[in-house]
Formats: structure tokens, sequence, C-alpha cells
């Protein structure tokens, strides 16, 4: 009885760049840079001012209540303080973050673990986050021209987001292969 109410728990609510995973997009957000809609979803941009712009995507387009959230930097230049205390866009390596959070994670079946985005190549390191359904995942990237196997770990922090796990199944592959030493991890937004 105890485990089924531990399990039917609200789970902890998760917020990155002031949009909570699970509610609708707040009010009094800056004016966004565009919405799409790629029906039934919609995907909204935001920019900071500061070289940092981040993106929702709601259930619908009108009112739905949000499936994922990304920040990342505009442009792969300089280095800007991450929504995840002691992390920092174009500082943090993949290397620091398998060291936090002692392993390489999960990778869904149809992302993979890296792509190539000429001229960079961008790793996948996600994380379920213990108490809730929530992935978080950090994108890491590295020349093309410097990227092998031995270097992957020296790849730069370029982006962050967090999904509703349901959500990533659908768009990234339901299959979630875990990696060595992998574990839940705790919420890395909570104060």
């Amino acid at each position: 009885m105890c485990a089924v109410l531990a399990l039917s728990a609200p789970a902890p609510a998760q917020t990155m760049g002031g949009v909570t995973l699970g509610e609708p997009v707040p009010e009094g957000l800056p004016e966004p840079l565009g919405t799409q809609v790629v029906a039934p979803y919609a995907i909204t941009v935001w920019g900071a001012g500061d070289g940092i712009l981040w993106m929702s995507t709601t259930a619908d387009a009108e009112s739905g209540d949000v499936l994922y959230i990304e920040i990342w930097r505009d442009g792969s230049q300089g280095t800007q303080p991450a929504p995840i205390e002691g992390m920092s866009f174009g500082e943090t390596t993949r290397n620091d973050l398998i060291e936090r959070f002692g392993s390489e994670g999960i990778v869904f079946n149809q992302r993979g673990r890296f792509t190539v985005i000429d001229p960079d190549v961008a790793y996948f390191t996600s994380y379920e986050i213990e108490g809730s359904d929530a992935v978080v995942s950090f994108v890491t990237i590295q020349p093309l021209d410097d990227a092998s196997v031995e270097t992957a770990s020296e790849a730069l922090l370029d982006a962050i987001s967090l999904g509703d796990g349901a959500y990533l199944d659908r768009i990234w592959g339901i299959n979630r292969g875990i990696l060595p030493g992998y574990e839940r991890i705790a919420d890395p937004f909570a104060p």
C-alpha cells in the first residue's frame, strides 16, 4: 500500500527559463520571437537579448500544457550561465556531465548518442529525473574536425532540454537504452 501511495503522489514540477513542464506557458514572459504550429503541437521561441534563446512545445496551439522546454546559446561563441547551478554554456564539458551524474545516461533509439550538424558534432547525454516522468538532456558540441572517440569528452555544453517522458518517447523513440552505471538523477533544477 505504501509503494502505491508513493508512486501516485504528484511529481515535483520542473521549471526552466520560467516555463514549467506540465503547465501552460505563464503570462509575463517576453514577447516571443515566433510561434509555429505543427499540429497538434505549438512551438514558441523567445530570446533574452543576452545570447540565450529558449523554446517550449505545448500540447496544442490554444492552451496546452508544456511538454518540452529547451534553452541554448545563440551561436557557439563565448560562455553563458546555464539554467542549472554549476554549469555554463560553452564551458561545461561532456566529461563534467558524466562525472556529475555518474554515467553517460540513457539513449533514445531514434535520436542516438550523437549527430553531425556541420560544422559540429552534437552529443546527447540524457537522464531521467527521479520521482517524475521528466527527462533532462544535455547537448554538447565539438567541431567535426576535432571529433573522435578519444576527444568526445571535451565537447562543450550548448543546449539543455527538459521534456515529458511520454512525449520524448513519441519524438525520439520509445526504446531508452541504458548505459553502464546509469541511475535516475535528482532534480537538477531544484533549488
